[in-house]
């Protein structure tokens, strides 16, 4: 059976991760599985085996540096199953569904791709602001895995509104389809947005999106921002004061965001509440 995943640490927003996770849990009525993966990047703080330093003496540091890995390990495993029963308990509060946790040792990424066939939204907590760039395991998730992904980087707060920004790429109309058919946030006002400088583009765009979702009994306003400028998007976002953006991420290639920069993760990466992206 299909469950909502959330993936949590200690340092991004695990709380209210738990909380939209129950959230879209009790909309979808689908268990809600809290996962906690173990990653072993151990960096030893006696790490210096070059110059004249003798067998026993190498043998005696090894030895240190396994001590403390392993030291670091139980403490890491110990942190995690203590905040997986307290999210577990936070949500018990309010979910109408089953709970699960879930702790597991390796490497981010290739976990959670193992379980996207049993995923029907991932969940997860992360920190942004325009000074830091995105983590590259969230860049990797988010091009790799074919599921809704909630980015949460502020506190909970009840959404009331959701702005969906459209660009008629295939992601977007993804992203159209299931939020219309199956919607991830109900009883929400939906606002369409599509950035364009072309101004009878834009309106054809517009109307394609809204049909897709009258065609579910889903009442949306349009809006075209003359402008293909990320921060134009944050902005109208913010003013109008929406609760959470869902749009089609990453588009282009590599190289091509090399190249240009990438829209997706520059709105990532500015924004200060939760992101809905589809892939």
């Amino acid at each position: 059976m299909r469950y909502i995943l959330c993936c949590i640490d200690n340092k991004n927003f695990s709380q209210a991760s738990c909380d939209y996770a129950v959230k879209i849990s009790n909309t979808m009525n689908l268990p809600l599985k809290f996962l906690s993966i173990i990653e072993h990047h151990h960096k030893a703080s006696k790490l210096n085996l070059s110059g004249n330093i003798s067998l026993g003496e190498k043998d005696e540091i090894l030895y240190e540096l396994t001590s403390e890995e392993e030291n670091e390990s139980k403490e890491a495993i110990k942190n995690a199953k203590e905040l997986l029963g307290k999210l577990k308990q936070r949500a018990q509060e309010n979910c109408k569904n089953k709970i699960e946790t879930l702790l597991i040792h390796g490497e981010v990424v290739e976990n959670i791709l193992e379980l996207q066939n049993e995923i029907e939204v991932l969940v997860i907590g992360i920190r942004t602001n325009v000074e830091h760039a995105i983590g590259q395991n969230v860049k990797e998730i988010i091009r790799s895995i074919h599921k809704p992904v909630l980015l949460v980087n502020s506190e909970y707060i009840e959404p009331k509104n959701l702005l969906v920004a459209y660009n008629g790429s295939n992601e977007s109309i993804k992203l159209l389809l299931e939020t219309s058919s199956n919607p991830i946030f109900k009883e929400v006002k939906r606002d369409i947005v599509n950035l364009n400088t072309d101004s009878s583009k834009s309106i054809a765009l517009l109307e394609e999106a809204k049909n897709i979702y009258e065609k579910n009994q889903i009442e949306v306003s349009t809006h075209t921002i003359k402008s293909e400028n990320p921060k134009d998007l944050i902005e109208y976002f913010e003013t109008n004061n929406f609760d959470i953006l869902a749009m089609g991420a990453f588009g282009h290639s590599r190289f091509k965001e090399l190249i240009f920069g990438s829209f997706t993760t520059k709105i990532l990466s500015n924004i200060k509440k939760p992101i809905l992206l589809f892939r």
